[in-house]
């Protein structure tokens, strides 16, 4: 008789793929000086016409926020991002792509686009909304287990086209 997955064995299932997710991706942007957390922010701004406000580009990382302060010093440093005034606002900063750092996105961004489509691609098609809706389910429900968040508008943008072009 054929043992059912119990809620466990999902979640083992999902840490396994995690952990081979982030050593792909340490050794994916390693070569390139940069961590998976660097390029996450080279890649918000590149698809943002290469500006930001930090505030805005914090809420939307999908690495943890406590260390944030580091990772835009190191790449200020690096010059591949540098920090402007806000406009309209002096206690807001805006982070601009630099030169270096929108070469950098470019030289990596289609190999990298390349690379998740070789991995994601073995799903089939016709499974991927599916896939999807059941993460979304999970994503919801940690939302109203955690008190302290009331909503998570990062889904939302992220996959913003999933089902457009599904």
């Amino acid at each position: 008789m054929e043992r059912k997955p119990e809620p466990h064995d999902l979640l083992v299932a999902l840490l396994l793929v995690q952990s081979l997710l982030e050593r792909r991706s340490e050794a994916y942007f390693q070569p390139f000086g940069l961590t998976g957390a660097q390029f996450n922010i080279l890649n918000l701004l590149g698809y943002r016409e290469g500006r930001m406000e930090q505030a805005e580009l914090v809420d939307l990382l999908l690495v943890g926020k406590s260390s944030i302060s580091i990772v835009l010093n190191r790449m200020v440093r690096d010059e591949l991002i540098k920090r402007e005034e806000h406009p309209k606002d002096r206690r807001q900063v805006v982070l601009v792509l630099t030169p270096k750092g929108r070469a950098l996105w470019r030289k990596i961004s289609p190999r990298y686009e390349a690379s998740v489509e070789k991995i994601f691609g073995a799903l089939p098609a016709s499974h991927r909304q599916r896939f999807l809706d059941d993460l979304k389910v999970l994503h919801d429900t940690f939302l109203v287990e955690d008190d302290s968040v009331t909503s998570d508008d990062r889904w939302d943008f992220h996959l913003s086209t999933a089902k457009e072009t599904s």
